[in-house]
């Protein structure tokens, strides 16, 4: 298992236990410790801590736009943002990184463009979105081609970012391509962090390559750039750097020391990801050492600490984010076009000024095309919102939700390899893999049956069920699946109920109402109850005593990837596809709005759906 060295540049001194240095008075002293950082490329010093750079930009923000200094002003922002991000603060980062971005763009000042584009980079990196992260990279880099000098020192502080990105995603030949482009920066530009720099992407390249006698060289280049300059900030970088390199020689004892010393030193409060990432790394040497036990105890940790997280709502901010930046180009290629056809109106009114009554009849005509083509073009940048969140939320959730049952499968069956772990380790470990693979099996399946669904490809083999036994037959599976203290059980005056339909999906239906139901109740009952509301038609109902749905949310509750605990498993597609299965069936589900002592679902059933189309049709 490779490291997450790519992590580390972007705002690495935030996770340490370094102590900011104290509050000073002159303004001239913190532009010339900031100025330092901007002309050697560095994020942090030992004197200029992430705490540090966050007080003085409230003090200096003024001063640097008054000044017009917009070189440092926007290395600034990106900083504050990125460091916001590292803490897991990444509301306020990605506000900052959002008003960063506009800023820059309302003066067309493009590297602070390009450095927004950077923050929300690392923003995406914080919620393991490394593609979305390599391709706001890319844009940043994209922007600052072919610009003047002035754009050199942010393609430098971009560059490693993406390279190590790439090569963490095994795109070997792009990474190649951008440290090609990288070195010749440095050639132009050979400061020591650059160079530096430079060493550590070309180490990590031929770490992934598993090279390690060039990756052997370039460490010791980079170690002895640091040796002549002592930048603490560039201590940890080697640190993970020197603990990669142990782990592709084999060199177990060593690479374990390196990642103790980091869970040591490393505030979890500050980055909670990247400290589940380390812990993760230590129990997988640990297992290549043998000491089994203690990794199965490591692994157990930093899943229930991954599994903790609440990722998707921060990566929910962050695609709105990305949202609003594509939307922000769509209407900067609208304002060009109708700029063109103000210019062409302008220039057709001059040349023929004498024919006014033409005029005047083309410019109706040529309005009411535009008036036309706003209105699509308002519908089509709506679908197009609409697209962008869905597709990157679903993303998300899905990156989210099947991270933490593959961590799972993979480190406790390296576990399991080991022949010399006793019976209950063995055991232990067996139920934690058949339990992540029935998840993974139940997001993989939720996932099929709604893209069935919506394109009609779901066959429903109707037959006639008794459908009191289909009630008691689900009350009985929840019995043995649920994990809650709340009771479950079946209500009904009915002694028998023939009803024409699918009885696996209707028990699909029942079993999800269910299972959420004892996600939100952890005592009290909850109830399934079914009546016969008329010679046609069936009412089931599922009610508990839990947490309750918000009014405001009961009307999206069964949107998709809706999800009123965001760190709860599932995709959110559940009522979703019990939706979906209902109307196939030719029955409504909703929320009972005047229920508040928990949640109430209710759905209705026809007792022939046949009868009731035909019914519909005849009318």
């Amino acid at each position: 298992m490779r490291i997450y060295i790519f992590y580390i540049l972007g705002t690495l001194a935030g996770l340490f236990n370094i102590q900011p240095i104290s509050s000073m008075n002159d303004d001239t002293n913190h532009l010339a410790k900031l100025q330092h950082l901007i002309d050697n490329n560095l994020s942090y010093t030992r004197d200029v801590t992430a705490d540090s750079i966050i007080s003085w930009e409230k003090e200096l923000d003024s001063q640097l736009e008054k000044e017009k200094k917009y070189d440092l002003l926007f290395f600034v922002k990106q900083l504050v943002a990125s460091s916001y991000a590292t803490r897991g603060d990444i509301t306020i980062a990605v506000e900052r990184a959002h008003a960063m971005y506009e800023q820059a763009r309302r003066i067309n000042y493009e590297p602070g463009i390009a450095l927004s584009l950077r923050a929300i980079g690392n923003a995406y990196l914080e919620a393991n979105m490394q593609q979305q992260a390599i391709d706001s990279y890319k844009e940043a880099i994209r922007i600052l081609q072919g610009s003047t000098n002035s754009t050199i020192l942010p393609k430098m502080q971009i560059m490693p970012n993406l390279i190590l990105t790439l090569l963490k995603m095994g795109k070997l030949d792009e990474a190649s391509i951008y440290l090609r482009m990288f070195e010749n920066l440095v050639d132009e530009h050979p400061g020591s962090t650059n160079l530096f720099y430079a060493s550590i992407c070309h180490c990590y390249y031929n770490i992934i390559t598993d090279n390690p006698k060039k990756a052997h060289k370039f460490l010791n280049e980079a170690d002895s750039l640091y040796q002549k300059h002592n930048f603490i900030y560039l201590s940890y970088i080697l640190s993970f750097l020197h603990a990669s390199y142990y782990e592709l020689t084999q060199q177990y004892d060593l690479a374990l020391q390196q990642y103790n010393l980091l869970t040591e030193s490393i505030r979890p409060d500050y980055a909670p990801n990247r400290y589940t990432q380390l812990k993760l790394q230590q129990a997988q040497i640990l297992s290549l050492l043998g000491k089994t036990d203690e990794a199965c105890l490591v692994y157990q940790k930093a899943n229930a600490l991954q599994d903790s997280l609440d990722n998707i709502s921060y990566t929910r901010q962050i695609n709105e984010l990305r949202t609003l930046y594509q939307i922000d180009k769509l209407e900067l290629a609208n304002q060009v076009e109708r700029n063109k056809t103000i210019t062409y109106g302008i220039l057709t009114v001059l040349i023929l000024l004498g024919l006014i009554t033409s005029l005047i009849l083309y410019l109706r005509k040529k309005n009411k095309h535009l008036l036309h083509s706003k209105i699509e073009l308002e519908k089509a940048q709506k679908n197009a919102e609409n697209s962008i969140r869905t597709k990157s939320l679903f993303l998300s959730n899905m990156s989210h939700e099947i991270r933490t049952p593959l961590n799972a499968l993979s480190g406790f069956s390296a576990i399991l390899s080991d022949d010399s772990i006793n019976n209950e380790t063995r055991q232990q470990c067996n139920d934690i893999i058949q339990q992540n693979s029935e998840l993974l099996l139940k997001l993989i399946n939720d996932v099929i049956d709604l893209s069935s669904l919506e394109i009609g490809k779901l066959t429903f083999n109707f037959r006639e069920c008794d459908a009191i036994i289909i009630c008691r037959n689900v009350i009985d599976t929840v019995e043995k699946v649920k994990q809650t203290q709340a009771g479950v059980r079946f209500l009904t005056t009915l002694e028998t109920l023939p009803l024409l339909t699918d009885d696996s999906r209707l028990q699909q239906v029942l079993i999800n109402l269910l299972i959420n139901a004892t996600k939100f109740t952890t005592e009290g009952m909850i109830t399934l109850e079914i009546k016969k509301t008329s010679e046609d038609m069936v009412l089931f109902s599922v009610t508990d005593t839990g947490c309750g749905i918000p009014l405001e949310k009961q009307g999206q509750i069964f949107n998709r990837f809706e999800k009123l605990n965001e760190g709860a498993q599932g995709t959110g597609l559940g009522l979703s596809i019990c939706q979906l299965i209902i109307e196939q069936i030719g029955g409504t589900i909703w929320i009972d709005p005047e229920y508040t002592d928990g949640a109430r679902f209710i759905f209705t059933h026809p007792v022939n759906p046949s009868v009731i189309d035909s019914k519909k049709k005849a009318l």
